[in-house]
């Protein structure tokens, strides 16, 4: 098939919906000759920052020289970004020749058995057969949701495995508790592996100690205690961390804490030195991370989109954005805990203007608006992404013209990553 009737057999199946659970994917991975046991993987599970922590280590690795495959999703700009090697996307005709491949093998399998894999089912296999046939050195493979049944977890030997924060997100799915989303998260965690944690909240770290136990692992922890902020502003951040000084350019104040986290898992990794971690470390970039789009008027997009998120982006606003006016453009997923989200940031809020996020997840913008009006934000609705910014702008001219020695307005776009990409690349 080509790249468009690839494309087309991949939205059928996104109609599947998510499907917990290993069986499938463990018998479609036998039907195609596991290729995941042909790579070295690394496997990270988290709520925040799995995407920041393997970016840092994704260039670590390649200033060691190593080739890195890396998965990923959600994906912001281009649907082949969850499937790389040294940072550049898969071409069409490599996935259109994988999917091929693997969706015969599929139709194969739904006739003699029950299974009928998913879309994240079909990507997952088509990124170990990529890495396979690659020859990557190494695969930074991310869990999609949770651990323990999701998709990516049959990785029978990782070279580690990786915590990012945890925290509370997908209750429907991972439970209502913290201690039943590390749970579920732990799941990832083989017997006899290496583990390597973010500092994480003490009910957390009680379950990946605990489960680390039971599975004879060893768990090394990043320390937060050992950490030592040096500068903070909008180009970059120096830190020291166990008596070496490192910089990094992704904002905020939990990207030291993704850092560390990278650090010690690059400290595990053969042949990789303290220069290969610092020149990695201080060359990452991540899209839609507080990524600054346009000078004039600032404006910043952040895929902040879930309450751990929002908490960092209020930090964020608060540390960067002093005694500016911030307008806002929001939009939020209807299965998030979107009054939450108004609570933390409503008093950061000069202006909002409210947009529904293009998926069929995605909260109706004037529920998100009265939620926000009942807050005290002053806030309108747009129907598209240029409608927004064009109100944006207005308001930040508004406020601009009104004012005498404050600095110019912060257009901050931030909700969910469902609907940045527009946002990234079409501004004007």
């Amino acid at each position: 098939m080509n790249f468009k009737n690839a494309m087309q057999y991949i939205n059928r199946k996104n109609k599947l919906g998510t499907m917990p659970g290993l069986d499938t994917i463990t018998e479609l991975l036998k039907r195609l000759g596991n290729p995941q046991d042909a790579c070295r993987c690394l496997h990270i599970a988290g709520t925040n920052g799995k995407g920041s922590v393997f970016s840092y280590v994704q260039e670590i690795l390649m200033e060691a020289g190593y080739k890195v495959g890396r998965y990923v999703s959600p994906t912001i700009l281009d649907y082949l970004e969850r499937f790389q090697i040294d940072r550049c996307n898969m071409d069409e005709d490599t996935f259109s020749r994988l999917l091929t491949r693997v969706s015969d093998c599929c139709e194969v399998m739904e006739a003699e058995t029950a299974y009928c894999p998913t879309s994240f089912e079909i990507e997952t296999a088509i990124a170990f057969l990529y890495f396979k046939e690659q020859h990557a050195d190494y695969a930074l493979i991310e869990c999609g949701m949770g651990g323990l049944l999701d998709a990516t977890n049959v990785i029978r030997h990782p070279v580690c495995c990786v915590f990012a924060s945890i925290s509370m997100d997908h209750i429907s799915y991972l439970g209502d508790t913290l201690e039943k989303i590390a749970a579920q998260k732990a799941g990832i965690i083989k017997e006899n592996s290496l583990c390597i944690s973010a500092p994480q909240q003490p009910e957390v770290l009680h379950v990946l100690e605990d489960t680390c136990r039971m599975r004879h692992s060893k768990l090394c922890c990043a320390d937060a205690g050992q950490l030592t902020i040096i500068q903070m502003n909008l180009e970059r951040s120096i830190f020291e961390y166990e008596n070496e000084q490192y910089e990094i350019t992704l904002l905020g104040e939990h990207q030291l804490q993704n850092a560390i986290t990278a650090i010690e898992v690059a400290n595990r990794i053969p042949n990789v030195t303290i220069e290969h971690i610092k020149n990695g470390l201080r060359k990452t970039k991540w899209v839609g991370r507080m990524t600054k789009v346009r000078e004039q008027p600032l404006m910043y997009v952040d895929g902040a989109h879930n309450e751990a998120a929002w908490k960092y982006l209020r930090k964020m606003v608060n540390k960067y954005f002093t005694n500016r006016r911030i307008i806002y453009i929001i939009g939020v997923l209807k299965d998030k805990a979107y009054d939450c989200m108004v609570e933390l940031l409503a008093d950061t809020m000069d202006y909002a203007v409210v947009i529904t996020p293009p998926t069929p997840r995605g909260l109706d913008k004037d529920i998100l608006a009265s939620s926000l009006s009942a807050n005290g934000v002053s806030c309108c609705t747009a129907e598209n992404h240029r409608q927004a910014i064009m109100l944006a702008n207005s308001q930040a001219k508004l406020f601009a013209d009104t004012e005498n020695n404050r600095p110019d307005p912060v257009i901050l776009v931030c909700g969910s990553l469902s609907f940045l990409s527009e946002y990234l690349t079409d501004i004007d």
